[in-house]
């Protein structure tokens, strides 16, 4: 196996770990600064800050750490209801200009990709036409960050969900986002795509497969783990719950298949809108462990993991 350090770079999805409440921003600082001052990070995806002078204070912290930036949209999104796939067009159209806004957001903190989600799935009757607006929505956005551009150009990124066990999202199966996505990059190279681990086993899809079959239009990687055996436990669906979890779908095996299958479709060899290839944990709190018990259960999983890949 390759060394890490020359292959990828790992991040942590600050929000997910750490939540973020806006009224209280230095505590996002101080746990922003939780991951920047451990290098094992060499990434860190942080989301919507409403407040410009902690938005510039992060971004010095993330300069200062020579990280690689992504703007995490799916938090942001939810906080500020938007909606690229709505077919009421005022809905669309506010949630296409706060997209606009997180774009100067994400220029203002130097990231590289800002990952966004679709709507709720509302039927097969309205589906296509649903796909039909967020395609809209997003060359509009990928338009938007071309025109905003100086240094680098801004990745928009799709992040994949479950469209039928808990978040709901419009897109969905991975290969109808494929198609999606072929369709946007036909206008647009500032477009791709996000899987998460996570995600995989509620979507009911075959990690291997879903990643063969978006090789093409990856962005970066999701990692993480889920449960789904007991739809009573607070911690079933989309939870993004930490490694070890008693009956959950992801642990070192499953964390190794899918390393290995990164490395045979070529995902660290080509071309990304980050230095090096980037995978970001997605993993928060159990219940009220300590926020660093849950690095260092990562930590260990995927040392392992990588070394066995």
């Amino acid at each position: 196996m390759d060394q890490l350090e020359n292959t990828a770079s790992i991040g942590i999805v600050l929000p997910k770990l750490f939540p973020f409440n806006q009224t209280n921003p230095e505590q996002m600082i101080s746990n922003l600064l939780t991951i920047l001052e451990d290098p094992f990070f060499t990434a860190v995806e942080v989301s919507y800050i409403a407040d410009k002078k902690t938005r510039e204070l992060a971004a010095k912290y993330m300069q200062y750490s020579c990280v690689e930036i992504i703007f995490n949209g799916g938090d942001a999104f939810r906080q500020l209801n938007i909606d690229l796939s709505s077919l009421d067009s005022a809905v669309r159209n506010r949630s296409v200009e706060q997209c606009k806004t997180l774009i100067d957001h994400c220029y203002e903190m130097n990231a590289r990709i800002m990952h966004i989600v679709t709507g709720k799935f509302e039927g097969e009757d309205s589906k296509q036409h649903n796909i039909n607006a967020f395609i809209a929505s997003t060359m509009e956005l990928c338009k938007y960050a071309k025109q905003k551009a100086e240094t680098y150009e801004l990745c928009i990124s799709l992040e994949i969900g479950d469209r039928h066990v808990d978040r709901n999202y419009l897109l969905g199966p991975t290969h109808e986002a494929v198609h999606a996505a072929r369709t946007i990059r036909n206008e647009y190279d500032n477009f791709g795509l996000l899987l998460d681990q996570s995600h995989l086993p509620l979507m009911g899809e075959d990690p291997h497969k879903s990643l063969w079959l978006a090789k093409d239009y990856l962005t970066h990687i999701h990692l993480g783990n889920c449960y789904l055996k007991d739809r009573q436990a607070p911690y079933f669906g989309d939870k993004h719950i930490p490694f070890g979890v008693k009956d959950s779908e992801v642990g070192v095996a499953e964390l190794t298949k899918f390393i290995a299958t990164l490395h045979t479709i070529d995902f660290f060899r080509s071309p990304k809108p980050t230095r090096k290839p980037v995978m970001t944990f997605e993993v928060g709190c159990l219940e009220n462990e300590s926020p660093r018990l849950v690095i260092a259960n990562l930590k260990r999983n995927f040392r392992e993991a990588w070394a066995n890949a």
